[in-house]
């Protein structure tokens, strides 16, 4: 039977879905007021000053910079309120879906854009003024993606953040810069393309694009187990190409050595966190089981990752690296197809937030003490160029030491808790199914755990124990040393209050 739907009821359910989500409606306003600000500025300012002098273009990044951080801390403080104003409710005729989980994730994806924000600032870096609009753009995107439930919704959503993250790449305008944005957006294409056609044959089985609704698991049952299976992997290529899973990990390297290092910790984070809240609901959507090619997929990402980074002379491809195989890890969580793991997953999303961020910063303020942020200058972003660090400044030293530990998932940092959980998941999943895939898993993911130790404690050895060859000082301002330690303050303190997390985790 065809349910009708009149108009004005259709209309005040719109403006009902409008008011709910007004930190997406409040930041997309934002986008428009950066764009049309930026113009008129930049008229401005070039009819009045002399943008060539430092001092005036100094005012009018900042300018931009406030609005865009201002703006951000609004739609935050919304966000957070909403904890207490809203209920599990669907929007936009099912399209979206409004509950704990989103919003918590929204408040993960709003504070990465805080800290991205605070990195640009305190490197002393300029943009052109497109470069603001741009980020608020992908975090309407990333907010979207967090609460979307339909799978056009979530196509629409990941195009909106992949768009602007393919300009932000190549925004430096240079060569590798336009290289590495090339990468992207062909890699990106040709995923999407696949995950669309995926989604379509989806739909045709089920007659519905809501992943929340009863109707689509119980057409998938329905189905052929081999046609919804490949369907289901089809559609899960978008999703790991915007995690950096294997074998959707090519692009990573090239684009992380090519866009500025502010935005690659942030491709290094937001998309991540929204893309995998995304999985999660798929996952708990389809019926088919999913865990020998989530496990197989784990292992590749962890392996592939960890060894290539070995090889590397590079810090930001081996942190490129390195997020390829911390992926893999996460990714052991939704193998176990258990709430420890779901939970796990959460919480080395967390860890990762504040690692990763910390990791960039401190290669960043290495790599300026030798100039401005060139890509095409590798030598800048050298391990070699930690030579020394350590001793001429012991406090970067020591915060660099504590980030790499946690990225190897060492104590006492948030990085063993965040391994921890995830091994402790599949260990349980392991014993209540006997899949020796799982036992493969485990091994080889604490075999690559250890091998991890050779490429992440090398560039604290290098700092320590190596001379510097310019043997010149290095300093941090306080505005640079306060962002670190801030950044790395919660690496330590999640260490002693894992339990405090989980449990919040727990309440999502």
């Amino acid at each position: 039977m065809t349910k009708i739907i009149y108009l004005p009821d259709l209309l005040a359910h719109i403006l009902d879905s409008l008011s709910i989500i007004s930190p997406e409606v409040f930041l997309g306003a934002v986008f428009l007021l950066l764009i049309i600000a930026e113009l008129f500025l930049y008229k401005y300012a070039s009819q009045k000053f002399d943008l060539s002098e430092s001092t005036n273009e100094n005012a009018y990044q900042n300018t931009l910079w406030g609005i865009s951080l201002i703006s951000v801390l609004i739609a935050l403080n919304q966000i957070v309120q909403q904890f207490s104003n809203t209920n599990d409710t669907f929007l936009f005729g099912q399209m979206l879906i409004l509950d704990s989980k989103a919003i918590f994730f929204k408040v993960l994806c709003t504070l990465s854009v805080i800290i991205l924000l605070a990195h640009i600032y305190v490197s002393k870096r300029k943009y052109a003024g497109e470069f603001y609009p741009l980020i608020i753009s992908v975090l309407i995107g990333l907010n979207l993606m967090t609460m979307s439930v339909n799978l056009l919704m979530i196509y629409l959503s990941i195009e909106i953040v992949s768009i602007s993250s393919y300009i932000l790449t190549a925004f430096n305008k240079t060569k590798k810069a336009s290289e590495g944005g090339l990468k992207y957006i062909l890699f990106g294409a040709a995923a999407s393309a696949v995950m669309l056609y995926g989604m379509s044959l989806l739909y045709g089985m089920t007659g519905t694009l809501n992943i929340a609704s009863p109707d689509f698991s119980r057409g998938i049952a329905q189905t052929d187990n081999i046609a919804s299976t490949i369907a289901i992997v089809l559609t899960l290529c978008g999703f790991l190409f915007k995690i950096s899973a294997s074998p959707f990990h090519i692009w990573t390297p090239d684009v992380y050595q090519s866009a500025p290092t502010p935005i690659v910790a942030f491709f290094a984070v937001a998309p991540k966190i929204a893309a995998f809240l995304v999985i999660i609901r798929f996952y708990s959507a389809v019926p088919n089981d999913l865990q020998v090619l989530t496990a197989v997929i784990a292992l590749a990402s962890i392996t592939f990752g960890n060894f290539s980074a070995l090889w590397q002379k590079d810090t930001k491809r081996l942190l490129a690296y390195s997020t390829i195989a911390h992926t893999g890890f996460m990714l052991i969580g939704l193998v176990t197809l258990s709430e420890l793991g779901v939970k796990s997953v959460v919480f080395y999303l967390i860890v990762s937030l504040f690692t990763n961020f910390s990791a960039f910063l401190l290669i960043d303020l290495a790599a300026n003490r030798t100039g401005n942020d060139v890509p095409e200058n590798s030598s800048k972003f050298s391990i070699d160029n930690f030579k020394g660090l350590g001793r001429i400044n012991p406090l970067f030293g020591t915060l660099v030491v504590i980030v790499m530990i946690s990225l190897a998932g060492l104590p006492p940092t948030a990085g063993f808790f965040a391994k921890l959980n995830v091994f402790s998941a599949l260990w349980e999943a392991y014993q209540l199914s006997g899949k020796q895939i799982l036992l493969l898993l485990f091994a080889f993911g604490l075999l690559n755990t250890v091998i991890s130790l050779f490429f992440y404690l090398k560039i604290p050895f290098l700092m320590f124990f190596k001379e510097s060859e310019e043997g010149k000082t290095f300093k941090l301002n306080i505005g640079q040393l306060a962002l670190a330690i801030l950044l790395v303050l919660p690496i330590l303190g999640l260490f002693f209050k894992a339990d405090w997390l989980m449990n919040i985790i727990s309440q999502l």
